[in-house]
C-alpha cells in the first residue's frame, strides 16, 4: 500500500510533468548567472534579469540552464525548485493561482554572491501583464550575443534589467557552449572508411 501511495504521488508532484489545463501555456527560459537570473521569453521575443511576470492561471513551461555554477531555480510561494546546471536544460511547471509578488531565489550555494542572487514573481491578470510585455518592449534594448558577453561577467545585487529584443538562438548557445564536440573513437573511423575502389559510389 505504501509502495503504490509513495509511486502515485511521487509521479504526480513530477516538476517535469506538463500541467493540465484548458489555458495555452506560457515558455520561459531561465539563465542561472554569477550571481544573477535571466529570463527569456521566447514567444514574446523580451528577456529581463532579476525580474519575472506572469499571467495569473496560465501555466508556464520553465526551460532552465546555467552559465556558472551549479544553481538551484526557487519561487517557494509557488511550489518546486529544480537545479540549474551548465549544458543541461531542467525542467519545471508552474501556475499562479492568484497576484502576487513573490520572492525568487538561488536555493545553492554559488560563491561570494549568492544571499543576493533573488528576483521578484510578479503574477498579474493577464491583461495587465500584457501591459508589462509592451513596457519591456518599450525599454528598447536589444540582447544580442555580444551584449550577453557583457551581461554574463560576475555581478552582485544586479539592478532589474529589460531587453525589448533577444536573439532568438541565444538560450540554445548558452546550453550548447558547454557540450563536448563528439569525437569518433578509431574504431569507429574504421567502421566508417569507404572500402577501396568504391569512391564515389552510393550505399
Amino acid at each position: 500500500f505504501l509502495a503504490v501511495l509513495t509511486w502515485r504521488t511521487t509521479h504526480e508532484l513530477d516538476p517535469y510533468k506538463p500541467l493540465v489545463s484548458d489555458v495555452k501555456p506560457m515558455n520561459v527560459d531561465v539563465v542561472s548567472l554569477d550571481w544573477k537570473w535571466l529570463f527569456i521569453y521566447p514567444d514574446q521575443g523580451i528577456a529581463t534579469v532579476n525580474q519575472l511576470a506572469m499571467p495569473v492561471g496560465t501555466p508556464v513551461n520553465f526551460h532552465i540552464t546555467s552559465d556558472a555554477v551549479m544553481n538551484s531555480f526557487f519561487i517557494p510561494r509557488l511550489g518546486s525548485q529544480i537545479y540549474s546546471m551548465a549544458g543541461m536544460v531542467t525542467q519545471l511547471h508552474l501556475v499562479a493561482d492568484h497576484p502576487g509578488n513573490f520572492l525568487g531565489e538561488s536555493a545553492n550555494f554559488s560563491g561570494a554572491g549568492f544571499s543576493d542572487m533573488q528576483f521578484r514573481t510578479l503574477a498579474m491578470p493577464p491583461a495587465q501583464f500584457q501591459q508589462w510585455v509592451q513596457k519591456v518592449r518599450d525599454a528598447k534594448g536589444a540582447l544580442t550575443q555580444a551584449e550577453y558577453k557583457t551581461l554574463a561577467k560576475p555581478s552582485i545585487k544586479n539592478p532589474v534589467q529589460y531587453y525589448a529584443k533577444v536573439d532568438p538562438t541565444l538560450f540554445k548557445s548558452i546550453v550548447m557552449k558547454y557540450m563536448a564536440p563528439m569525437k569518433m573513437t578509431k574504431a569507429a573511423k574504421s567502421r566508417h572508411k569507404r572500402p577501396a575502389g568504391l569512391a564515389g559510389e552510393e550505399h
